[in-house]
């Protein structure tokens, strides 16, 4: 049963939505309002005690703006860990600014340092190029691993929904075509399989009416916006879930929330993993809906984020 707290939000969360729809019509604007009054109405109390440095990565065809976030004063007692953080959104909604209030409490709560990258975004971009501006902030974080302070064999990828097949596509082809590796990967309520089967997942079925922030409609939407007609979806750089081989994953940590449409390719997805002979730790929070995390409000969120603190202190 989903908790009080939870569901008190999403009744709160429905009303923000009404009050856009007055006012707009493009689904690609809504989409990216809603989740900004989100992030800014449920974040509770900001972080303190972070230093944030903003900067641009330049390739060959692009400027990747990226935030890098450590604690105050954290040299004397730094894990030396870095944390690349893909943001969720379908691809399409959410931007390093939506996300800054939740990437700060990871900072704050779990000690690493954080390199959050604010990737192009579909529909405007279609697929590759989120998927390759997040690699090439990776590949920039490990050139430049002595100037950001960090050990190199100590970064690691995070992402939340469609945040979370960007982290695990990234860690799968720098294992298969560079000598760096990713450490450990962070999965939140992972979105990693972008085809139209939705009864492939009973929890697309149970949870995906739209009552839960996603639904099926919005899984079908942000599949449409980001790839073209004619890209095919099991390919793994599209949805990870159909990576041939999983045993070149780093050690994964996957969180999933018991009212989510995604909730089973998060336990399908760990379980792969096992059989490959992966390590996987799997924390599930069965009051909680898809999403919840960034929201502080929320007791639930804050027993995530120390979850999630657990885990990279080991890593």
């Amino acid at each position: 049963m989903i908790d009080r707290q939870c569901a008190k939000l999403l009744e709160n969360a429905q009303g923000i939505l009404m009050e856009i729809l007055a006012s707009e019509s493009d689904p690609v604007a809504i989409g990216r309002e809603y989740t900004a009054a989100l992030m800014d109405t449920f974040l509770g109390e900001r972080a303190n005690g972070v230093e944030t440095r903003d900067c641009r990565i330049r390739t060959d065809s692009t400027e990747i703006p990226v935030r890098f976030y450590r604690r105050n004063h954290a040299a004397a007692d730094s894990i030396g860990k870095l944390v690349l953080f893909f943001h969720g959104g379908g691809w399409s909604v959410g931007d390093i600014d939506s996300y800054d209030g939740f990437v700060r409490r990871l900072c704050a709560e779990t000690g690493a340092d954080y390199l959050s990258v604010d990737f192009r975004r579909a529909p405007e971009h279609k697929f590759p190029t989120a998927h390759e501006d997040c690699y090439q902030a990776a590949i920039w974080a490990f050139e430049n691993s002595e100037a950001l302070g960090i050990d190199p064999s100590r970064i690691g990828a995070m992402g939340d929904s469609a945040g979370a097949a960007l982290a695990t596509a990234v860690a799968w082809q720098i294992a298969r075509q560079t000598n760096y590796r990713v450490n450990s990967l962070y999965l939140l309520y992972p979105f990693l399989d972008l085809r139209d089967d939705h009864e492939a997942y009973a929890s697309r079925i149970t949870f995906g009416d739209g009552n839960y922030l996603v639904g099926r409609a919005g899984l079908t939407a942000a599949k449409q916006w980001y790839l073209d007609d004619d890209t095919p979806t099991e390919n793994p750089l599209v949805s990870p879930m159909f990576i041939p081989d999983l045993e070149s994953l780093p050690p994964t940590t996957i969180i999933t929330s018991g009212h989510d449409p995604n909730l089973d390719e998060g336990k399908l997805f760990a379980e792969k993993l096992e059989q490959s002979g992966v390590r996987v730790s799997a924390t599930h929070f069965a009051s909680a809906f898809h999403g919840f995390m960034p929201f502080g409000v929320l007791d639930v969120a804050g027993d995530s984020i120390r979850a999630l603190a657990k885990a990279i202190a080991e890593q």
